[in-house]
């Protein structure tokens, strides 16, 4: 039975993965909308789109995974169940941390100002790799996934094998000890070359703003500098949950390898790593011009399409081409439409 902690937990990863969900779902639709109707994207674009994507497969994987491990334990413990959903979750994981990497590389040689001539000769080149580092992204979380998942259950086979040779405190014992504790390194090193990458570059980001931010400061140019600082603020916020994600994945990692990790620790750390997740997306789409707009618009949409009351009656409207259709219901019982009147901006 699971304890009102574990469920109050599962409530919370179900409105977290639901608003991440959502987001991400939100700026794949937009951008796969801005892609059909123009044949190309943007280097920001492509990458918001990889990212937003295989986030919204992460947060599907996540919450199955908390399902299957609150209430269906048996299931979830077998062998070949568990082994599917870790080996999904790595690839999802590491995709995600190399495109939100490379979203920080883009943004910082596109916003920054640096006169390096390698930083400069990167401002250049960077944007038409994009392409190409997307797909290398892909088929290189596969191959750092497939030697995890098969170095990983190897090691601890044999780790399980040598359990005999610690309980006689043999020297081969604590050998073996020292090389299972130092295995769980197969998991942690190589996805600290994604995090460095992302945060030597939000920052020089940050750094560069800042900078503009200041000489900007004691003129009139106020708009600009607020600009600049709501620019910074939203970098930092994202910076933050980037690496208390990581550290905090790190953690579960560790926990998981040493048997120290039960339901309610594994579903606290779930939630944190969901948080970052979900609110990158609220994130960019605050900060991302085009993003903001349609949310906007789906907003006014959404809201336009509720009951209005007055003339219209108790009618429920539909938007269409910047008008809208008041559907009423006579007293025949047949649906009618009122005439078209334009909505009026106020």
């Amino acid at each position: 039975m699971s304890t009102l902690l574990e469920l109050f937990g599962f409530i919370l990863l179900v409105i977290e993965t639901l608003t991440g969900m959502v987001g991400n779902g939100f700026i794949a639709i937009i951008n796969f909308i801005d892609w059909f109707s123009s044949r190309k994207l943007s280097p920001a674009d492509m990458i918001l789109s990889c990212l937003s994507l295989f986030r919204f497969a992460f947060h599907a994987i996540g919450i199955q995974n908390a399902i299957l491990l609150l209430f269906f334990r048996d299931i979830f413990q077998m062998k070949n169940v568990h082994l599917a959903y870790s080996a999904l979750w790595l690839f999802v994981n590491t995709a995600n941390l190399w495109f939100a990497a490379l979203l920080s590389v883009l943004y910082c040689v596109k916003i920054a100002n640096f006169s390096h001539p390698l930083f400069l000769q990167m401002k250049r080149r960077f944007p038409g790799l994009v392409p190409w580092l997307l797909l290398g992204t892909v088929v290189f979380s596969a191959i750092i996934t497939t030697i995890k998942v098969i170095m990983g259950n190897r090691l601890m086979s044999e780790c399980k094998t040598f359990e005999s040779l610690l309980s006689n405190n043999t020297d081969s014992g604590m050998k073996t000890s020292d090389f299972c504790k130092h295995s769980i390194l197969l998991y942690v090193v190589p996805d600290f070359l994604p995090f460095m990458i992302f945060l030597f570059s939000s920052i020089f980001l940050l750094t560069s703003l800042w900078r503009h931010k200041n000489l900007l400061q004691n003129s009139t140019r106020d708009v600009s500098t607020e600009v600049h600082l709501n620019a910074i603020n939203a970098l930092a916020s994202f910076s933050i949950l980037y690496v208390s994600s990581f550290f905090v994945e790190r953690m579960s990692v560790f926990f998981s390898w040493n048997g120290m990790q039960g339901i309610g620790m594994e579903l606290l750390l779930t939630n944190v790593v969901v948080a970052y997740s979900s609110g990158h997306a609220i994130i960019l789409i605050v900060i991302n011009p085009k993003l903001k707009q349609e949310s906007v618009k789906m907003l006014r949409q959404l809201k336009c399409s509720m009951k209005l009351p007055g003339p219209y009656g108790n009618g429920i409207l539909i938007w269409k081409n910047n008008t809208v259709v008041p559907r009423v219901t006579d007293a025949s019982g047949y649906r009618r439409f009122r005439l078209q009147t334009p909505l009026t901006q106020k």
